[in-house]
């Protein structure tokens, strides 16, 4: 997200988190991505429910994830990488359902418009006995609620369609430059088709946004004439008719564009799907732009006949060309292939011609090849191996192309069209993308060569081991998260006896022996009079000094010290696993005012002298100010705005985010009574967001705003009016 060259610790990527409720599905994370730079403390702010602690949880591997994935030094930690074969299977899901519907939809218009033309013959020369109640009953506005559900539910798949476009032309663009294996070629030709289809997309969109415009505008005409004292008949059916006729055309439209959206959109289906089910596909194809090969013979053989009984010189270049179709034209009717191959395969064997080869060779046909053949069998008892490698090879080709069972090249195809009659309709251009996809339709699909690439590699065993202890987690409740029964040097050194290494590995044992020489001159020991019960109990008593408690508390139960004091226990444990990252759940939200400055220095102490790196969540922005280095604010599951901590305070672009800050409590009363509290409206701020999307958008350097092109316009605006 950012520009700024440093280094990454922790990626997100499309982070979707979902829960059921009563039988309902709720996004509690939306799509989110950012990155977590190594050394920072990174702010995640919002209130209760929106969806911060479920990314801490995510992270730390307790909960699952419905899309996305969670990346740590280029491993990956949680989730999967991107499908472009689920995807792209979700949008002809999309445009499948919109195209059934809106088949519907042109019924329910017919009817309508008839309704509304049969009311108006009726009615319109009858102004002033016009029969309100009658016209009323007739022309209710429920009549068009199914119109305009389906009109608003396209809209929202339309929007999904385009968000799923730009994930994946994320996803595709400069893959190669991280996994070798996907060719340049393959990578361009779908980014290529991926913006072709987005555009195509997009101006389906327009249509869409047209009609559902113009049947919220027949709406509020019916809804005006209803309530208003003085009705004009001719008035009311000038402007319904006129809205109604933009609707109309728009929906013509939209249902062509929507079949060429189809088409674009099998063709990504086509590339994304596995090898192995890509038959229909590759069929498909191979019959817009190439000839089943009998058929082929087939025309030849009737379009030598044609020519030969028309008296056509044999001159003619037709005639050539269809002579020589017929006589050496590789297909199954053409070319013996069973009895080619039995011969080349027992002089591979043995390379002696017998007389069972030559009485074998009688059933080859007139192809050049098997001519040949036949003429190098009359002419040698025996043949070199090397020579009868070379025609088996050269049979192999053949064979594998009469197997496929079409014709490529284009004179033949041109040929053929001709015998025929046919006129082509798609243009070259269209032609050479056809021919550029049936050739990466052999090769496997990027998903493919993505599952096997060590970045998405599945974790070991051992791989999820690591993981674990690299990232933990400070819960936000302290004495629900101690174990009540256990004394404070069990609850640290718990996870010591689950990851043994750190104080039975060498590296430990060595680290002890040089404090303990150090601080115990008169009284060295050797590496091998170390004892794992002391590494680990030094292990403790530093952790336990490092947090500022005494040793002596060591032998104390949870129950005796207040939240500030277990949270520090709490901090500790974290710290006894030397991980790289650490997830702070509301980590001060349980304590009083005075104790939270001192767990916050905390916090601050470790990430420089452990060089560790926090996500610190919670819901009180003037806390995160103080400590967090960039804070990302969260609404409903979805990041809509990020920024240094400094920056976010200073210049808040996103609404919602100035509501936060406005409800920060000032402590002095006479500001206080002053402050004017904002309140967030997401209806009233973003009710265009159905026609225009937003995006994650870098307005100043550093700085990110979800906000659509009309939002991006007005903030630069303020920003240069400073």
């Amino acid at each position: 997200m950012s520009t700024e060259t440093k280094e990454t610790l922790l990626n997100i990527r499309d982070l979707v988190i979902e829960f059921r409720t009563k039988g309902k599905k709720v996004q509690a994370v939306k799509n989110t991505s950012f990155d977590v730079y190594k050394g920072e403390i990174f702010g995640l702010v919002g209130e209760s429910g929106s969806g911060k602690t479920t990314i801490g949880r995510a992270v730390v591997g307790v909960q699952p994830l419905k899309d996305g994935a969670i990346y740590m030094n280029d491993d990956i930690v949680a989730g999967k990488p991107t499908s472009l074969h689920v995807i792209n299977k979700s949008i002809t899901r999309k445009i499948n359902d919109m195209s059934v519907k809106m088949g519907v939809t042109t019924k329910e218009l017919d009817k309508k418009i008839n309704s509304l033309k049969g009311i108006y013959n009726m009615y319109a020369d009858k102004e002033n006995d016009f029969d309100y109640s009658a016209a009323q009953s007739k022309l209710k506005d429920s009549k068009l609620s199914y119109i305009r559900k389906v009109l608003l539910g396209n809209l929202r798949h339309i929007n999904s369609i385009v968000r799923d476009e730009d994930r994946m032309i994320k996803f595709v663009t400069n893959l190669h430059v991280y996994i070798p294996e996907v060719s340049v070629k393959l990578e361009k030709s779908i980014s290529r088709k991926l913006k072709e289809t987005k555009e195509a997309v997009l101006e389906l969109k327009e249509y869409a946004d047209t009609c559902y415009k113009s049947i919220v505008s027949i709406s509020k005409i019916h809804k005006d004439f209803v309530n208003s004292e003085k009705k004009s008949v001719e008035k009311y059916f000038k402007d319904t008719f006129s809205k109604w006729k933009v609707l109309t055309d728009n929906h013509k439209m939209f249902l062509k564009q929507l079949e060429w959206v189809r088409e674009m959109q099998m063709q990504l289906d086509a590339l994304a799907a596995p090898k192995n089910s890509r038959k229909s596909y590759i069929n498909y194809y191979n019959k817009l732009i190439y000839i089943d090969r009998e058929d082929f013979y087939r025309v030849c053989v009737n379009e030598h006949a044609r020519l030969e009984s028309e008296g056509v010189e044999k001159s003619d270049p037709l005639y050539k060309q269809a002579a020589f179709f017929v006589k050496d034209f590789w297909s199954k009717k053409n070319f013996n292939l069973k009895d080619t191959e039995k011969i080349l395969k027992t002089l591979l064997e043995d390379q002696t011609i017998t007389s069972a080869i030559k009485e074998e060779a009688k059933l080859l046909r007139g192809t050049e090849f098997e001519e040949n053949l036949k003429e190098l069998l009359e002419k040698n008892s025996t043949l070199d191996k090397a020579e009868v490698e070379k025609q088996y090879e050269e049979f192999l080709y053949i064979k594998k192309i009469i197997e496929k069972g079409i014709v490529k090249d284009r004179p033949s195809i041109e040929f053929y069209n001709k015998a025929k009659g046919i006129e082509v309709t798609y243009t070259e251009e269209e032609i050479e993308s056809f021919i550029e996809l049936t050739e990466f339709l052999d090769l496997p699909s990027i998903d493919e060569i993505v599952k096997q690439s060590y970045l998405f590699k599945n974790q070991t065993k051992a791989k999820k081991r690591e993981n674990r202890r690299n990232i933990q987690m400070i819960f936000q409740d302290p004495a629900s998260s101690l174990n009540d029964r256990m004394a404070i040097e069990e609850i640290i050194s718990e996870g010591l006896e689950n990851f043994k290494e750190l104080y039975k590995g060498e590296e430990a044992k060595q680290l002890y022996l040089d404090e303990y020489n150090a601080e115990n001159p008169d009284s060295k020991i050797t590496f091998e009079e170390i004892k794992d019960t002391d590494v680990k109990k030094s292990i403790v008593l530093k952790l336990i000094k490092a947090v500022g408690l005494l040793p002596e508390h060591l032998s104390r139960y949870p129950h005796e010290f207040s939240g500030g004091q277990r949270q520090r226990v709490g901090i500790a444990r974290s710290l006894a696993m030397k991980p790289k990252l650490i997830v702070a759940d509301e980590p001060i939200s349980a304590l009083d005012v005075s104790i939270r400055a001192q767990v916050l220095n905390l916090f601050k102490v470790f990430k420089e002298k452990l060089d560790l790196t926090f996500i610190f969540v919670a819901h009180d922005l003037s806390v995160v100010r103080h400590v967090a280095d960039r804070i990302a604010v969260i609404y409903h599951g979805q990041i809509v705005e990020l920024a240094p901590a400094e920056e976010l305070f200073t210049n808040p672009l996103h609404p919602y985010t100035r509501a936060l800050l406005s409800a920060i409590p000032v402590p002095e009363p006479e500001l206080a009574r002053n402050t004017k509290l904002i309140v967030y409206e997401p209806e009233k701020e973003h009710e265009d967001y159905i026609f225009e999307l937003p995006y994650f958008a870098e307005v100043l350097p550093g700085h990110f705003v979800w906000a659509n092109k009309r939002e991006i316009r007005e903030i630069k605006s303020k920003l240069k009016k400073g």
